[in-house]
């Protein structure tokens, strides 16, 4: 051996503890210095049952034993020892060459004999063996360390990607995971686009240049690889390309030497960035229907020392396990858009079908949307009331859905009652029919003057009374005209003048003390509500959105448990989104300017009638207060109030 060589042997055994196992204290003592050449630490050991002890109790690479010793002999000991660790290497040192040994030291892995006195050859030559030993050892243990580290990265990496909700960071993530698990230098990545039938950047990173475009750093407006040249052949230049169409792993040690695609973008790229791109892994992103996801595309596998080197085999199978994790994934996070995309899809075709029914109850559902988000956003920023709310993402998104879909029920309500403009009106305005009524009764009298059955003065005195007495029903069938018991006994004299020119049923709608709604009509209204939960809560709403069917049935419960909504809401405790959902409603009821039953109010006005609510616990007291002292109808009154209605507040909020 050559110095050199035993040199690097001695630096290598110097980081090893050595159990050095001697009964003889003489011999131990002369052993010690010839050991210490070799060995920085040792542990010595008086006998086998001494030396099984500080085995245990020390970590240990070498083990130094003599054979002949009292309670238990070398051999016995590393038979002990071996059930603790089966793999340290051992030396038997003995003054004897005994034979009979030999055979039960081969099968504990005994490294080698040597006899005493101790030579420093005999120590180097067995040493030699040793290291050998423990190097192969720690090459096996780096890979299977690399390979644990490698496995827990890419859980590490599957966890977060199975919970990253939002898109742009779950690209970033799989791109710098896949990076990680390689040692990349850089990446990109690409999704494709079928619409256009290309592949899309979407993320692109490089550590030596600091570079990071997409995911957190916002959109890439790069122009995307084509997948078709333009005589419709596949681009097969483009080394991304061929991996998505190919469904091909693409592994290149060099791109400048690479005759099979075309690199002037990454030679253009290096150029202008001072930068060399050398290794290259390319992989396709499938999904469980073999369809094309997207592209990883890896740049400059790096070593410990920060040199490029080619990607391995172990890059590739941790690569594809990972963009197999992420390719299903990013499939199930866009099978979630699609759903929603749909579900709000057909809460917009549900709106037009009532917008076709009732021309202002979808611009209402949207309103009320509004107006709800922006109370449940004045309830997160408020620090006293409400210093203990704070909706989340998704319960700011459950009460929108809710807001959008709170009046469904309306599409069983007929359209002569959701639009009833007056009393009389049914599926027409039956003043109509009354006017007609009235008109044949001024040719009755006209007939008796024509026979001269009454003079001239009568018939102008019925004539005008005929008149008065329908513009009378004209005024009173209005919604806005309320029924004093005074005004329902002159309707009583009117028809008493002229019996049975008016139906009960005439008379029954034109007594109605307010608005236009009979009590069965108000049934029918209220029933909305019912039918709304009724068919929401047969809707497989995800968990997140679970209390929409609520949200949207509750509406029209007042804080004191007093409304109206299906029995099993009104037994239930309000939840604050229920109460949130209720003022919006009420809000944008009282000032919208398309109503046909009555006019718009102002602002103040809206504002007194909300206090006479709250006081009666028709509507949350602080929701109300909130809504009202921070101003947070400001936004929506500037957008959707007429000038008429923009006056100034004059009531205090002091509940």
């Amino acid at each position: 051996m050559t110095k050199e060589y035993i040199k690097s042997l001695t630096q290598y055994s110097k980081k090893l503890t050595l159990l050095y196992v001697e009964d003889n204290e003489e011999i131990l003592n002369a052993a010690i210095p010839i050991l210490k050449k070799f060995f920085d630490n040792i542990i010595c050991a008086k006998d086998g049952k001494d030396g099984v002890s500080k085995f245990n109790e020390n970590h240990i690479d070498v083990v130094f034993t003599d054979i002949n010793m009292p309670n238990l002999n070398g051999l016995e000991m590393l038979e002990q020892i071996q059930k603790l660790d089966k793999n340290v290497p051992a030396v038997i040192m003995s003054a004897h060459n005994e034979l009979d040994y030999y055979k039960v030291a081969i099968d504990l892995n005994v490294a080698g004999y040597i006899l005493k006195p101790t030579k420093i050859s005999d120590i180097i030559e067995k040493l030699d063996k040793i290291v050998n030993i423990k190097k192969e050892e720690e090459i096996k243990s780096n890979k299977f360390n690399l390979l644990v580290d490698a496995n827990k990265k890419l859980i590490d990496i599957g966890y977060q990607i199975s919970t990253q909700k939002n898109h742009q960071k779950l690209l970033e993530i799989i791109l710098l995971g896949a990076k990680d698990l390689s040692t990349a230098d850089g990446g990109t990545l690409y999704l494709y686009n079928k619409k256009d039938d290309c592949l899309d950047f979407k993320i692109v990173i490089n550590n030596s240049l600091d570079l990071h475009y997409g995911g957190s750093n916002g959109e890439i407006n790069w122009n995307a690889l084509n997948i078709y040249n333009n005589d419709k052949t596949v681009n097969e230049k483009n080394v991304a390309v061929v991996c998505a169409v190919k469904d091909q792993l693409v592994n290149i040690n060099d791109i400048y030497h690479s005759e099979s695609f075309d690199f002037s973008g990454a030679k253009k790229f290096d150029l202008a960035n001072e930068y060399k791109t050398t290794s290259m892994l390319v992989i396709p992103m499938k999904n469980r229907e073999n369809e094309l996801v997207g592209v990883i595309q890896l740049i400059n596998k790096l070593d410990e020392d920060k040199n490029i080197i080619s990607f391995n085999k172990s890059d590739e199978s941790l690569i594809t396990s990972m963009a197999s994790q992420a390719s299903m994934m990013l499939e199930n996070n866009k099978l979630v858009d699609d759903l929603e995309a749909l579900l709000y899809s057909l809460i917009k075709s549900i709106g037009s079908a009532l917008s076709a029914k009732s021309s202002y109850t979808a611009k209402h559902i949207d309103n009320v949307a509004k107006l709800s988000e922006i109370i449940a956003n004045g309830v997160n920023n408020n620090k006293t009331t409400f210093k203990d709310v704070l909706f989340n993402t998704n319960e700011l998104e459950e009460m929108k859905l809710a807001a959008l879909l709170h009046d469904i029920g309306k599409i069983s309500t007929p359209v002569h009652i959701v639009d009833k403009k007056t009393k009389l009106e049914a599926i027409y305005d039956r003043i109509e029919t009354v006017k007609l009524k009235f008109e044949l009764l001024k040719k009755d009298i006209e007939i008796l003057y024509l026979k001269n059955e009454i003079s001239d003065t009568k018939k102008l005195e019925k004539l005008s009374q005929i008149d008065n007495d329908f513009q009378y029903i004209i005024e009173i069938n209005r919604g806005d005209m309320f029924m004093s018991d005074s005004k329902i006994e002159k309707l009583e004299q009117i028809n008493n003048r002229y019996p049975e020119l008016l139906t009960k049923d005439e008379i029954y709608h034109l007594s109605i003390k307010k608005g236009t709604l009979t009590k069965e009509d108000r049934d029918i209204i209220n029933n909305h509500v019912i039918i709304t939960y009724d068919m929401l809560k047969e809707v497989p709403f995800p968990n997140k959105y679970s209390n929409v069917p609520k949200i949207a049935g509750s509406h029209h419960i007042t804080p004191d448990g007093r409304g109206y909504a299906s029995p099993e809401l009104m037994d239930s405790e309000l939840i604050l989104q229920d109460k949130i959902l209720a003022v919006a409603d009420i809000f944008e009821a009282l000032s919208a300017v398309d109503r046909p039953y009555r006019d718009a109010n102002t602002l103040s006005q809206i504002a007194r009638i909300f206090k006479s609510m709250a006081n009666n616990n028709d509507l949350d007291k602080d929701i109300v207060k909130l809504f009202f002292e921070e101003k947070l109808y400001l936004d929506y009154v500037n957008e959707n109030f007429t000038s008429f209605q923009k006056d100034e507040i004059t009531e205090v909020f002091d509940f």
